[in-house]
């Protein structure tokens, strides 16, 4: 009866549970659809912010002024450095044609030179009357040279006339003073060619010189006209750099004209534009501000709401844990107490075992009895088979009793075996389903716990972006206000709309932050509960352990002592046949 109404128990829990579950996966499908709906606003706040940041890009436009003025500023430096490159090159072009007179009035006076060196040349005579003492070595020089030769060929032309003077001697016999009046007549003959070879000499002599001269001059004139080819090279590219200089000059300011006067036109036109889409992208950022805080509010309801919901349902599933943890205590107290029930009525059976087993022993001795009576009667065999007979009988009846005891009680063990094995089948059944019950339970919540957890992780995620474009709007609201300062016409107009922005982005992100911490708390107190929760399911699953190993001890001691009994049951079975 207990385990039919455990039974019906467990099975209205069930059906409990499954409306839980049934109830909980509405409120999972609510909750997708709301964030359905959340991420459909989320993406029209985006589209909402992506046109704040075109029309952000739009006012970004108005960097051209600035970028106008760099501009001015880099031609302003470019003409800086033209002026300064005209300069280095006006200098360098006078140094350049200073060395290049220079040059030239060196060629000149070496053309000068070698023109006074060809015709002294012609007339060397009065030359080297200018130099009085290269002049004079030279003189000398050929004289020696000149005295030299003549001297040689005095003696050739002495020796010949002595030759000659000693054979006229010996074939005419002239007297030795005959040809003494021949030798004086050839001196001044001497003396012309002395003089000629002199002068001849110093021609040779002052005509190497001049050749010497000449090569030199020839190869100073090549060195001064490859300098002056270089010099030329070096002022032709010079002239066609500066000629390239003032030509990119001409580009360059006509290009920077041109530009510049585009980007005024630009601007004019940017900004007319930027202040009409300025103020219909502040109208629509104020309309789209309005439904951001309106679904603020709702979502935060709706948050609300679910976690009341949830709340509840941990509630009911905490309830029904201790409903069903009750229950399973109540029929671990009823197969306990049938297993008390179990135990009496098996020691009931082992009374009456044990007074079967006196009631064997008896017999047994009766049986000794009779064997002893039969040996002291053996001579009277015969006359006492009829009485052997009955008392055979009567052994045979006893056996067959012991037989069917023996029968019974077998039969009673193995109902009694079947029974504990029914019972702890049964047990074993139910602590696994509670075991798989509470396994499956922890599971489902920490899978609830995980898609909260990634919930909330998204939300942190959305939020820190939030975060971030809200830091990227105050980056560009600032770039703004330092492109509104540039601007000198509409000022204040533009400084009272930054005001504007500033405070709303403010507001906005305190009211960020707010929701960030909020949703942080809300986060580490369901985590927290979380924890709470899975300890009490951890003790629980404990204690449901310490109690299945009670009962598997206890179970295992029955068994033991079943065991026990077997044997000492087949012990008493073994001396009764061998008494038998």
């Amino acid at each position: 009866m207990a385990q039919a109404l455990s039974e019906e128990e467990f099975q209205r829990m069930q059906a409990q549970l499954l409306e839980l579950r049934t109830n909980n996966y509405q409120l999972s499908d609510e909750l997708r659809k709301n964030g359905v709906e959340l991420t459909s606003l989320r993406q029209k706040v985006a589209y909402l912010d992506k046109e704040f940041n075109k029309a952000q890009k739009a006012l970004s436009k108005s960097k051209k002024a600035q970028e106008v003025e760099g501009l001015l500023s880099e031609n302003e430096m470019l003409q800086a450095k033209l002026h300064s490159q005209e300069e280095d090159f006006r200098l360098q072009n006078s140094t350049l044609m200073a060395e290049f007179s220079k040059l030239c009035s060196q060629m000149e006076q070496l053309e000068r030179e070698n023109q006074q060196l060809k015709d002294g040349a012609a007339r060397a005579g009065t030359a080297q009357a200018g130099s009085l003492v290269d002049g004079e070595l030279l003189r000398l020089q050929a004289e020696n040279t000149a005295l030299q030769k003549n001297v040689a060929a005095l003696q050739e032309r002495y020796g010949k006339e002595a030759g000659r003077s000693q054979a006229a001697s010996e074939g005419q016999g002239d007297p030795p003073g005959g040809p003494a009046p021949t030798v004086p007549a050839p001196m001044p003959l001497a003396e012309v060619e002395l003089k000629w070879e002199m002068e001849k000499e110093e021609k040779r002599l002052l005509w190497e010189q001049l050749q010497g001269l000449e090569s030199s001059k020839q190869a100073e004139t090549s060195r001064l006209q490859e300098e002056l080819a270089k010099l030329s090279e070096k002022l032709k590219k010079k002239q066609e750099s500066f000629c390239r200089l003032q030509t990119e000059k001409e580009t360059l300011f006509n290009d920077s004209r041109n530009k510049i006067e585009e980007l005024q036109q630009r601007k004019e036109a940017d900004l007319k534009a930027q202040l009409a889409r300025t103020q219909k992208l502040q109208q629509e950022l104020e309309a789209a501000n309005q439904s951001l805080a309106e679904l603020r509010d709702q979502r935060q309801g709706e948050r609300l709401e679910h976690a009341a919901a949830l709340r509840a349902l941990q509630d009911q599933i905490q309830t029904a844990k201790t409903q069903e943890l009750n229950m399973l205590r109540e029929e671990n107290t009823g197969l306990a107490a049938e297993l008390r029930q179990r135990q009496t009525e098996y020691e009931d059976l082992m009374g009456q075992k044990d007074d079967l087993n006196s009631q064997l022993q008896e017999s047994l001795h009766a049986n000794s009895r009779l064997l002893e009576q039969l040996q002291e009667i053996g001579q009277e065999k015969e006359q006492l088979t009829q009485e052997l007979q009955e008392a055979r009988k009567s052994a045979e009846k006893r056996k067959a009793m012991l037989d069917e005891l023996a029968m019974e009680t077998l039969q009673e063990k193995s109902q009694h075996k079947e029974e504990l094995g029914a019972v702890r089948l049964r047990h074993e059944k139910e602590v696994l389903g509670v075991r798989a019950r509470y396994e499956r339970e922890l599971r489902e919540l920490h899978e609830d716990k995980k898609r909260q957890e990634e919930d909330l992780r998204g939300q942190i995620r959305e939020e820190k972006a939030r975060t971030r474009e809200l830091e990227n709007l105050q980056q560009t609201v600032e770039e703004l206000q330092a492109q509104v300062h540039s601007m000198d016409g509409a000022k204040g107009w533009f400084e009272r709309r930054l005001k504007e922005a500033e405070e709303s982005l403010q507001q906005q992100q305190q009211e960020q932050e707010e929701a960030l911490k909020r949703c942080r708390e809300q986060h580490a107190d369901e985590l927290k509960s979380k924890e709470e929760e899975l300890q009490g399911v951890r003790d629980q699953l404990q204690q449901a352990q310490e109690e299945r190993d009670c009962h598997l001890k206890t179970i295992s001691n029955l068994k033991q002592e079943v065991k026990d009994t077997v044997d000492g049951q087949r012990i008493l079975e073994k001396k009764g046949s061998a008494a038998v």
